[in-house]
């Protein structure tokens, strides 16, 4: 029962590091004409007549002023994915004059004008405790880490993030981690007998999945239902609109969209993890003045025994 137990710690402690990654890649949601939620950037599809889910799929929103041309779209991202995700995002990147990336950083690893030392990324591609807990996950369920992948060195990528020393600060000052434990605790609470079932039923996917006849699919599949299920469980842990995890990095990327605007660079990514887009969203709107257009979806995780049979 122990064994049992602490296995299942070590599945929410994944789905909460994968949330917490969505927000914050290495640091390792004003009023709106809608209200926004984590759900609307992120889903699991489900075709129909298939019994189960065929892609958990992350979300780019267009967006554009129709007076100065400038078009900006949000391209949202898990930060453990498929390779062929990654692959796919680095052909995305290429049709913008920048992509605004988030990567919380020290000081001394900028070079300028929003540049950074091509050594980081190989520093952080090492191996630590952290990195090879993300690995063995990973490797079981066939996904790979994002900074494996990400052509960050391309001509175009434009970090926009606080650095390291401005984000530990602002956590500090807002108490993030304090009332992140907090809301944890009160979401416990809260539990109903229903939810309590609902465990029970994950539980038992879980199980099932390594007595399936290809247990990395079933396990890849359970977790993801398991994630798609508390969206919003994540989205109040985070807090977007009183942190720094989200709110602070938010507007320091807010910060350098301003400035490339204002060069007269027409089309521009901002490229951050999923739970950002909430905030994301009604500040282009608000603050910009910049008009929704689109929304399209690149699969991250695909969820079919064959890949080719998925319909696109």
């Amino acid at each position: 029962m122990k064994k049992t137990k602490q296995f299942f710690l070590g599945i929410s402690a994944f789905v909460l590091i994968f949330w917490l990654q969505s927000a914050c890649l290495f640091s390792d949601g004003g009023a709106a004409v809608k209200s926004e939620s984590l759900g609307d950037y992120i889903r699991l599809t489900q075709q129909e007549g298939r019994l189960q889910p065929t892609s958990l799929d992350t979300a780019i929103v267009k967006f554009v002023n129709k007076k100065t041309g400038v078009k900006v779209d949000l391209i949202g991202a898990v930060h453990i994915a498929d390779k062929e995700y990654y692959e796919a995002l680095n052909d995305e990147f290429k049709k913008y004059d920048a992509v605004l990336f988030e990567l919380v950083v020290n000081e001394t690893d900028k070079n300028g004008d929003e540049k950074l030392d091509k050594r980081i990324f190989e520093t952080k591609k090492k191996k630590n405790a952290y990195s090879d807990m993300q690995g063995s996950f990973g490797e079981f369920l066939q996904l790979s880490h994002q900074v494996d992948h990400v052509d960050y060195t391309a001509k175009n990528m434009v970090h926009a993030d606080l650095s390291l020393q401005e984000f530990l600060q602002r956590v500090s000052e807002r108490g993030d981690i304090f009332l992140m434990l907090l809301r944890a605790a009160m979401m416990s609470l809260q539990q109903s007998e229903k939810s309590a079932s609902a465990e029970l039923e994950t539980q038992g996917r879980i199980i099932g999945s390594f007595f399936a006849s290809n247990p990395s699919l079933s396990f890849k599949r359970s977790i993801a239902r398991q994630m798609t299920s508390q969206l919003d469980e994540a989205a109040n842990l985070l807090a977007g609109e009183s942190s720094a995890i989200i709110s602070d990095r938010n507007a320091a990327a807010l910060k350098v969209l301003r400035k490339e605007i204002k060069k007269g660079t027409k089309k521009i990514a901002i490229f951050y993890g999923s739970a950002h887009l909430p905030e994301f969203v009604k500040s282009l709107k608000k603050d910009f003045k910049l008009q929704e257009t689109e929304v399209t979806w690149l699969v991250a995780w695909d969820l079919t025994k064959n890949k080719t049979a998925r319909k696109k």
